[in-house]
């Protein structure tokens, strides 16, 4: 049993400096007449200082948005200062493992984690702050369980261990030497997606990450979209830790098959078999609040059963 921790600092997030600056924006969750009359004001027109100036460019005529305007860099449409080293990140884990050999050939080793992944790398607004939120590879429950048993069948097990003869030697070969190997692993599911600037109106979303025709409740979001939030300072976070993709519920196993053709010649079976109960883990839901298909599933995010076989011999 142990524990394990790690703190990175000044990890890399770009950051787009043309922005709309804050005292422009509207403070209003939803959107109201106060946040339509900002609205209305920054979509409005004004005369272009650049005019003529800007040759090849949208700013090159006698008029120019208010916004464009009011940002730090009003000549460009666009400045982006990339790899800041504003971000950071947290991980802490409490491990256990456990592993036992048996005698006759059985083996067991289980490892179970318990750990939180969180980031700071996700700038809310163009001008922040940056949002601490489960990080993409955040998974708090983990268990990998594996287990290998040699079958105690054929020459030197319990039962068939001393053949004799044409007819045991032959015997032997058949029944004898084979392993079974299994995997299981569990794991909770990672962050589901990232929400959009969405108006939630309060209430239980009644979360079910595996209902793929209504993962949540889609009623307690504001869909229309002339009623959508624009121009405003964003709250709402992009990422919450109960809300999350399926856990991986998921079993490898393999039967293989020794044979002792001569003294120093051997022949080996295999047979292997990924995610052999062909257990489906769904993505995430659409979080687009207008969109048809909000709340929806439409896919997987891990493979199908795949079987494979091959033959290998070695002298």
């Amino acid at each position: 049993m142990g524990y394990n921790g790690n703190h990175a600092v000044h990890l890399t997030v770009d950051q787009s400096l043309n922005y709309t600056p804050a005292q422009y924006l509207s403070s209003e969750p939803i959107r109201n007449a106060a946040q339509q009359a900002v609205i209305d004001r920054n979509s409005a027109t004004v005369a272009n200082p650049f005019a003529g100036l800007l040759p090849g460019t949208n700013l090159n005529g006698s008029t120019v948005s208010f916004t464009q305007l009011v940002q730090q860099f009003p000549q460009f449409t666009g400045v982006t200062m990339q790899a800041t080293n504003a971000s950071s990140s947290y991980f802490h884990a409490l491990q256990v493992r456990l592993e036992k050999r048996f005698s006759h050939g059985l083996q067991f080793l289980a490892n179970y984690q318990f750990g939180r992944t969180i980031a700071r790398d996700n700038l809310l607004n163009a001008f922040g702050p940056i949002e601490k939120r489960p990080a993409d590879i955040d998974r708090p429950h983990r268990f990998v369980t594996s287990v290998s048993y040699d079958l105690p069948v054929g020459r030197g097990k319990a039962f068939l261990g001393s053949p004799s003869g044409f007819a045991g030697a032959v015997l032997d070969r058949i029944v004898g030497g084979w392993t079974f190997n299994a995997i299981y692993s569990f794991e909770s599911g990672g962050p589901a997606g990232n929400w959009g600037d969405v108006i939630y109106v309060g209430g239980d979303l009644q979360w079910d990450a595996n209902n793929v025709d209504h993962t949540f409740d889609t009623t307690r979001f504001i869909r229309d979209t002339a009623l959508q939030t624009s121009n405003h300072i964003r709250t709402f976070p992009t990422r919450f830790a109960a809300f999350r993709l399926p856990p991986t519920n998921n079993v490898d196993s393999s039967i293989i098959k020794n044979t002792r053709i001569k003294e120093h010649v051997n022949l080996q079976y295999r047979a292997e078999f990924f995610n052999t109960f062909n257990h489906p883990v769904f993505s995430g839901p659409n979080l687009g609040p207008t969109s048809s298909g909000f709340g929806t599933i439409t896919g997987v995010y891990n493979l199908e059963r795949h079987i494979q076989m091959a033959l290998r011999m070695t002298w």
